[in-house]
């Protein structure tokens, strides 16, 4: 097993390694290196599924069993269930989505026992993925704008971004005054709702729902795309009408455990709000102003990619009707393109612009990410304790 370990090793960080030059290079990954990944990887299982085989008559002494593969299917169907979702929360582009399920692949073929395999390794990995993505992104931002800047002068600009983003967050927040309740209301429920599934569920639904960390991932990643239905009016209202019925059952069924599930969920929903704030709303402002270039009508290029900010006003202008619903981290369509360029030249400014963001080539952290997995075998949230 060592020898098949090494060997997958070696062949992974190759193809890995040719991905990265080339993302870095062109910021794109293509798909003829996916497809040469995917063949690699085939081959890989194939060996392993022979070597099985083999094991069972006697052959070789050394070996999986069949019931390795059953897991290894579902691990895939994770990691490939959080790639679709990273790519349509527009975190990352289909390519860094592909590469990404390869490499999630591929982990448990170099180490078959490596931990949280296989329903919660592919969470594992992204933490892996993107606390080292955030540290060296937060550590290059400090970097050059102290080097720009002087210290007491790029503090004093962070500082004011800071109250910026407050300021804009406070703002929407004051257009409908009832949406921070609102919120705190409905997810609340969610998180008691997952409390009492874990309690009641079957063996298999109350494992899955009891990993709290698996919510505040769906939660995260998809809040662009979902946090909407939590200022609905209709949602709250039906909200409103479980919480009367929870603590109307509660009070006769299970009061000794009433407070406590209530306070346990309140917990959940500051730790989630926190995880929101600065790792999303706050890092991804700070960040994209490192990588912010504004772009003029005859600049457009379609594949340019718009910023958080931007994409946020042309998802809330009626006049595109739907049409920046989806941002994807693949850059702008053709269509998309032409309506921007309509949109610029009716504003009525001298010198009309639009913000766009320089792609980050996310392979290597990708990559970094599965080394740390695999070197380690813990998340790097364990190694900063």
């Amino acid at each position: 097993m060592k020898f098949f370990s090494l060997s997958y090793l070696a062949v992974f960080s190759v193809w890995a390694v040719t991905v990265i030059n080339i993302d870095l290079a062109t910021n794109k990954i293509p798909n003829v290196r996916i497809a040469l990944g995917a063949k690699l990887l085939l081959l890989a299982l194939g060996l392993h599924m022979l070597n099985t085989y083999l094991g069972g008559r006697g052959a070789v002494l050394s070996y999986l069993n069949w019931n390795f593969y059953w897991l290894w299917c579902a691990h895939i169907f994770w990691a490939v269930l959080a790639a679709v979702i990273l790519w349509y929360s527009e975190i990352w582009p289909a390519g860094d989505a592909k590469f990404f399920m390869l490499t999630a692949a591929w982990l448990p073929l170099i180490n078959p026992f490596i931990k949280n395999f296989p329903n919660y390794l592919f969470l594992s990995l992204l933490i892996n993925i993107f606390v080292a993505a955030a540290l060296a992104a937060i550590g290059g931002f400090l970097a050059s704008g102290v080097h720009r800047a002087g210290p007491a002068d790029f503090f004093r600009e962070l500082s004011g971004d800071v109250k910026k983003r407050f300021a804009e967050l406070a703002g929407e927040n004051k257009k409908n005054k009832w949406l921070i309740p609102a919120y705190a209301a409905n997810l609340t429920f969610l998180f008691l709702l997952q409390q009492i599934l874990c309690a009641e569920a079957g063996r298999f639904m109350s494992g899955l729902v009891s990993r709290t960390e698996l919510m505040y991932f769906f939660l995260f990643f998809l809040w662009d795309k979902i946090g909407g239905a939590f200022k609905s009016k209709k949602w709250l209202y039906a909200v409103t009408f479980c919480y009367i019925l929870y603590f109307f059952a509660g009070y006769f069924y299970f009061h000794d455990r009433l407070a406590a599930l209530v306070l346990h969920s309140l917990v959940n929903v500051f730790k989630f709000s926190m995880l929101l704030f600065f790792g999303r709303f706050l890092l991804e402002f700070l960040m994209e102003k490192k990588d912010a270039v504004y772009v003029g009508p005859g600049e457009l290029q379609t594949g340019m990619i718009l910023s958080a900010g931007a994409a946020r006003t042309l998802k809330a202008n009626p006049a595109f009707e739907g049409a920046f619903d989806d941002c994807f981290r693949d850059g702008i369509s053709e269509e998309q393109l032409g309506l921007i360029r309509e949109w610029l030249k009716k504003l009525p400014v001298q010198d009309p612009r639009v913000e766009m963001v320089k792609g980050r080539p996310f392979a290597l952290w990708i990559f970094a990410g599965a080394a740390i997995s695999l070197i380690f075998d813990k998340t790097a949230v364990k190694l900063l304790k």
